[in-house]
């Protein structure tokens, strides 16, 4: 799709592509050169104090989490001293 460099060497960009990434007004994106050829990826900012729940580790765990709920591998409890209870078993 062409599109023209305005004079403030900005363009605008389709919006069949803003729908089809979700994008909003003042979204991130990162801009790269690779080949010649000029590479636009949206990014999502997350406050550093959150960083560590999106590390392999953590989504790793997250996963093991999912997959013993969706096999039914959980306990249900009525109070917290019996939440305790189980957990000592």
């Amino acid at each position: 799709m062409l599109r023209k460099l305005g004079q403030n060497y900005q363009i605008a960009l389709p919006r069949s592509f803003v729908a089809a990434l979700h994008l909003r007004a003042n979204d991130y994106l990162d801009i790269e050169i690779k080949d010649n050829k000029i590479i636009i990826e949206p990014q999502v900012m997350i406050p550093k104090a959150q960083a560590y729940f999106y590390t392999p580790e953590w989504q790793k765990e997250e996963a093991c989490a999912d997959a013993d709920i969706k096999s039914g591998k959980t306990t249900k409890t009525k109070n917290i001293k019996e939440l305790f209870d189980e957990l000592d078993k």
